[in-house]
């Protein structure tokens, strides 16, 4: 008999608080319960149990009855959410969602775990089997059965008729148990090879660093994969579990192949492409494992651990450690508040760190760790090509075009960046210039030759080709721009010898397609063509050549980031040649080749870069100088959603709050969406001033609704 405090499933800040209810079956803090609530049955999460009753305004109900019969988040997880939900002004039960698997999701509709039916072969005294007339088959069959196995697997194996007659005769108990994955698998061990004398030196400076967080700078090829396993040996031999963090799925596949050639203990990975079932193994695994590694994505770093000894976060500057919806949250805040409770060391890795973390680093937040030279002592050669003047075909200017040729006669390996950011294929009339929208979003669809069918590249809804034009009606399409599909198609037709594999969001869709890709490259593939996916991490040593399309497309966003993202793109895609024996060249089409980026790149020049990248941040008062965050507005009307916007604008001036805007997005779902934006010197006063609208609006209108997104990675147009 006891009181359970519960936030029921809503996500809503209007019930972002505990209910209290009377609960006359055990139950302990972490556990899913339903409970009646408004004349509902709800899901909620319990958070506190007492035997005391506490003081209410309204009557305590009863609880119905305990989802779970162990918690699914302990004290630490607890802590964490509550701390990331103050910090990105969202519901505490917003972050509990994120937190745990969709199967473990504290609301009405979850579900997705699979169990099995097992066979449980309790001690039987010999003259009960006696008395039972086993026959000679049966009793064989009965004795050869291990005390627990998997009652299909078992009815294979023996005899279907043999196995139901032992059930029937009270010989094998049945239970049910969650269905577990083998979603890795051990390898040959390799040994360690030999570290340089850069590898040694940062080695040396993190293991005698202090508390803080790290941020090792390597140039790409550097080696620092081996520094996390040095590491990450360390902290296994003190029973001490281990995270990884990665920012693409695409990157996990290489990376869970080295763990697994390189350690003996368990190995967990947690990304978006696991199914329901496979994320609740995961998770169920995690919950029991004493010590280990756990590879996977932003959502990794919720994993539970009992003893966690580091957390490494690699290609730490990437903008897809920040959650795009609520709770809008960055993977390096929790990893951070994770090393603290367990005082263990954090590594943010990058060859191209973010603006904010070197920032720190300059100022002594975080320690700075750098590797300056490549294990092989090469440093690839950086050719820009200057497209105002150079001829190109399908493309592709006819030096890269020279360049791939000789690589493909030397047998080597050829890589092609399409700048996602760039230029897509979108339908145009040709007589009317007229260019196809989205319906919902108000922004151009995409030509999907391959499917035949117009595509919405921001909510991903499909549409037909029409046959005339709408407003016209006229039967004259083109299709302008440069997108993946359409440059492999001239590719092909200008190395129609060549094996090509395609790497992007539509290729990759189907489970384990970034693995398979990834392997059939390696294998036999003579060029792979990919969007930002396939600068990030990849490590093949016949990768001689990569050549960069539209380098310069993203410089021209309207976007605070827009220098950095492309300085990152173009420094991490030139880094995936020349990684082993054979020289690499990298060719980067740009139109504006003079522009300091495209310099920095030239001399792999970060801190030239840095400087002069800090210095406009400064004088447009953007972060790290300045702490920001984006209020937008939604309504299907957009009078409405701008004049609360507006009316926000007034009021927060009038508070000597510095706001800018309103300014007015693209659509979303047929939705018009107004932003505005706040900045401010303190993080705490940003994130008061946030809280106090997300309160007061919800007080003025539920109609319009607004997302909060403090220290977004970028602004929207």
């Amino acid at each position: 008999m006891s009181y359970v405090q519960v936030m029921i499933e809503h996500e809503v800040l209007s019930l972002n608080r505990p209910f209290t209810y009377f609960c006359s079956f055990p139950i302990q803090k972490g556990c899913r319960i339903r409970v009646p609530f408004s004349h509902r049955i709800l899901m909620g999460l319990v958070i506190e149990v007492s035997e005391t009753k506490p003081e209410t305004s309204y009557e305590i109900l009863d609880a119905i009855e305990a989802v779970d019969e162990h918690p699914l988040l302990n004290g630490e997880l607890f802590d964490l959410a509550s701390e990331l939900s103050k910090d990105s002004v969202s519901s505490l039960m917003s972050v509990f969602k994120t937190m745990l698997p969709a199967a473990y999701k504290p609301a009405s509709k979850a579900g997705g775990e699979v169990f099995e039916t097992w066979l449980i072969k309790d001690p039987i005294p010999e003259d009960e089997l006696q008395r039972l007339k086993l026959t000679k088959k049966q009793k064989e069959i009965y004795e050869a059965l291990p005390l627990e196995i998997i009652r299909s697997k078992a009815r294979k194996e023996f005899s279907a008729s043999i196995i139901k007659t032992l059930e029937a005769k009270g010989l094998l108990r049945l239970e049910s148990k969650l269905k577990t994955y083998q979603l890795v698998h051990q390898k040959k061990l390799k040994q360690p090879p030999e570290l340089t004398e850069s590898q040694r030196m940062a080695l040396f400076a993190i293991e005698h660093g202090d508390h803080r967080p790290f941020l090792l700078h390597g140039v790409t090829g550097s080696g620092k994969t081996e520094i996390f396993f040095r590491l990450a040996q360390k902290a296994l031999e003190q029973k001490k579990s281990v995270l990884l963090l990665v920012p693409e799925i695409s990157l996990t596949p290489m990376m869970i192949e080295r763990v697994c050639s390189r350690f003996d203990v368990p190995v967990l990975v947690f990304h978006s492409r696991l199914t329901k079932a496979e994320m609740a193994s995961e998770y169920q695994k995690a919950l029991l494992m004493d010590y280990g590694i756990v590879i996977g994505t932003r959502k990794a770093v919720f994993t539970p651990f009992k003893n966690l000894g580091l957390i490494i976060m690699d290609e730490e500057h990437d903008s897809s450690y920040k959650q795009d919806n609520t709770p809008k949250y960055h993977t390096r805040d929790a990893a951070i508040f994770r090393a603290n409770y367990w005082h263990c060391p954090l590594i943010l890795a990058s060859a191209t760190p973010s603006l904010d973390s070197y920032a720190r680093a300059a100022r002594g937040i975080y320690q700075l760790v750098e590797m300056e030279r490549r294990i092989s002592n090469t440093v690839s050669a950086i050719h820009l090509i200057d497209m105002k003047s150079e001829r190109n075909i399908g493309g592709i200017s006819v030096p890269l075009i020279q360049q791939i040729q000789k690589r493909l006669e030397r047998k080597e390996k050829t890589i092609l960046l399409l700048n996602r950011r760039g230029f897509i294929p979108v339908m145009k009339c040709a007589s009317c210039q007229e260019v196809l929208l989205c319906e919902d979003c108000g922004i151009p669809l995409s030509y999907h030759k391959k499917e035949q069918a117009l595509v919405c590249h921001v909510c991903g809804r499909h549409y037909p080709v029409p046959e005339v034009c709408p407003n016209c009606h006229k039967r004259n399409w083109s299709v302008v721009g440069l997108g993946t599909e359409r440059l492999e198609e001239n590719v092909r037709d200008l190395f129609p010898q060549a094996k090509i594999v395609r790497m992007d969001a539509d290729s990759t869709r189907t489970k384990n397609a970034h693995e398979i890709l990834l392997n059939d490259f390696e294998a036999d593939g003579d060029i792979l063509i990919g969007t930002q996916m396939v600068a990030k991490g990849l490590d093949f040593e016949k990768v001689t050549l990569v050549g960069v399309l539209q380098a310069d497309a993203a410089l021209v966003r309207a976007d605070y980031r827009a220098a950095e993202t492309t300085y990152q793109m173009l420094e991490q895609a030139s880094g995936r040649a020349g990684r082993g024996r054979y020289p690499g060249e990298v060719y980067i089409q740009s139109y504006n080749p003079e522009h300091y980026v495209m310099q920095s790149i030239v001399h792999h020049n970060y801190l030239a870069f840095f400087k002069r990248e800090m210095n406009y941040r400064h004088l447009g008062t953007y972060p790290p100088y300045i702490y920001m965050a984006s209020l937008v507005f939604i309504h299907e009307d957009p009078t409405l959603a701008y004049s609360m916007a507006d009316q926000w604008v007034k009021t927060l001036r009038e508070q000597g709050v510095n706001v800018f805007g309103p300014l007015e997005l693209s659509m979303r779902q047929k939705k018009s969406r107004i932003r505005i934006l706040i900045k401010d010197k303190s993080i705490e006063n940003l994130r008061n001033t946030c809280w106090q609208v997300a309160k007061k609006h919800h007080e003025k209108s539920r109609q319009v609704k607004l997302e909060i997104n403090v220290n977004p990675m970028m602004l929207e147009e």
